[in-house]
């Protein structure tokens, strides 16, 4: 079976007076299916054992020289909640779309989805405001070459790799049924979702074949106690209505085990292995709710000093 992964980026201005309780996914996900009413059957849940084989994310905004993730996040105030609103205004957002092109079912065309972001312009409704929309740029970021990078420096260099939490993510237990969630950032539930989709999209896709590659990334990569401090939770605001989702941010620097890299290199291509789950990673994110915009997820390289 071939495939295809491909990331995009997309800047678009937007003109509007918003300022409320908003996950910005939700904001990028009626923009799409605006532009191609089939997005609307893409983004429903997935049934049974069939990954989501698209993944959105939130609107950033450069914000004094950072970029930041647009979501409304809440905070305990007294006997209830105090949450923040976000405000979109003139001025030019991005997101980021990433997708599977194969002949399998659940998948999409680059064309599509590139012919989709074509016809984003426009005058749309969303909740109760009026946004106008104008496709600034396209462009397919090149995760193989970034991933290659931080993989060789990980495995032949300073032994150490960043996993940013790029917007809200709700890791996912492999070992427990129905979509456990988990804000622990081990490996094993790092890379459980995109390890999952690795073997679905490759046809191997078995319990034990997950098992034994997630067995293998959670003894190679170890994370260290600093991820108390790197990493957060955040509740987040999802819909106006219903309690806040406790979701993580932040990063954590994950460190190459020496022992079991020694003892899988004689057995496994853990260079082409790393790369697949983390290339994986990067496009469709990870844990849940990738579709509606949690879950992505950055590699930065750390080089020895």
């Amino acid at each position: 079976m071939s495939f295809l992964l491909y990331l995009l980026s997309v800047d678009v201005h937007l003109d509007a007076l918003i300022s409320d309780v908003l996950f910005t996914g939700k904001l990028v996900k009626s923009l799409l299916i605006d532009a191609n009413p089939r997005f609307k059957e893409i983004f429903e849940k997935s049934r049974g054992s069939q990954p989501k084989l698209v993944h959105i994310t939130p609107l950033y905004k450069d914000v004094g020289g950072k970029v930041r993730c647009l979501y409304s996040f809440a905070m305990k105030s007294g006997g209830g909640w105090k949450i923040e609103r976000v405000a979109i205004n003139s001025g030019v957002y991005r997101f980021y779309i990433g997708f599977v092109e194969s002949n399998t079912q659940g998948t999409v065309s680059f064309d599509e989805i590139y012919n989709t972001l074509l016809n984003v312009g426009g005058v749309h409704r969303f909740l109760n405001y009026t946004v106008k929309a104008d496709l600034s740029s396209v462009s397919i970021v090149n995760v193989a070459a970034h991933v290659r990078n931080a993989v060789r420096e990980l495995l032949m260099g300073s032994g150490k790799v960043k996993i940013v939490f790029s917007s809200p993510t709700l890791l996912r237990d492999p070992l427990r049924s129905n979509k456990f969630k988990s804000l622990i950032p081990i490996p094993l539930n790092i890379f459980s979702t995109p390890v999952y989709i690795l073997h679905h999209l490759s046809g191997k896709l078995t319990t034990r074949n997950v098992g034994r590659t997630l067995l293998i990334l959670h003894r190679l990569l170890n994370e260290p106690y600093s991820y108390l401090r790197t990493t957060i939770m955040k509740w987040v605001a999802y819909e106006r209505s219903k309690n806040p989702i406790p979701a993580l941010v932040g990063y954590v620097n994950l460190y190459l085990n020496k022992a079991y890299h020694e003892q899988y290199s004689k057995a496994y291509e853990l260079e082409g292995l790393l790369e697949n789950v983390f290339t994986t990673m990067l496009v469709l994110g990870t844990g849940t709710s990738r579709a509606s915009g949690f879950g992505h997820v950055l590699v930065e390289t750390i080089r020895k000093d």
